[in-house]
């Protein structure tokens, strides 16, 4: 699928995957027997739940989780942004980095073993990376009816027009708001 900006060539879409999708996913990691699994599945809860990039939750330092957010230090272009965290998330965080030290690193892994770890729990059928993740959350978010801006301020983009593309994905409430519209002609 391709999106069209006036003067501009052909975009592709983000790919994404749905909810029930991530949740397989997590059910895989959860029911893992792997020494790791248990890392793994908070490693793609922290994904699914925040949309940072791989970079930013590799470089994610246990300083910077707080009670309910987390803070994104040199993100793209080098910007620090508040990302909110549900309480869910928070105390499976606050738990896994109990005994580590301020600057410790919250997941000490590569982005090549992020990747892998991804590989590890796929969906038969599904092409899945990191920043999938990034691309499910930002379309479901919008279709459970998060702000836009909201969302561009999360993810860390510069500009709406970046954030916006999401909107595309979002097919569903394009349907219902054109439903919406009353066409029967007035007499």
């Amino acid at each position: 699928m391709e999106r069209m900006v006036f003067g501009s060539t052909p975009k592709k879409l983000p790919k994404f995957v749905s909810k029930e999708v991530i949740e397989q996913m997590l059910d895989n990691a959860r029911h893992d027997k792997d020494k790791h699994s248990t890392r793994n599945h908070l490693i793609m809860l922290f994904l699914w739940h925040t949309g940072v990039r791989g970079a930013e939750c590799i470089k994610l330092r246990k300083r910077d989780v707080l009670s309910d957010s987390i803070m994104v230090r040199g993100g793209k272009g080098g910007k620090d942004r508040t990302v909110p965290i549900d309480p869910e998330l928070s105390g499976l965080l606050r738990m896994y980095t109990d005994t580590m030290k301020a600057d410790d690193t919250v997941f000490p892994i590569t982005s090549r073993q992020l990747r892998n770890i991804i590989y590890k729990y796929r969906v038969s059928g599904y092409d899945i990376h990191p920043h999938t993740f990034r691309h499910s959350f930002a379309v479901y978010c919008l279709n459970q009816g998060m702000n836009i801006k909201a969302l561009q301020r999360i993810l860390g983009h510069g500009g709406l027009n970046t954030t916006s593309i999401y909107l595309d994905l979002v097919g569903s409430d394009i349907k219902e708001s054109y439903a919406k519209v009353d066409w029967r002609v007035s007499q």
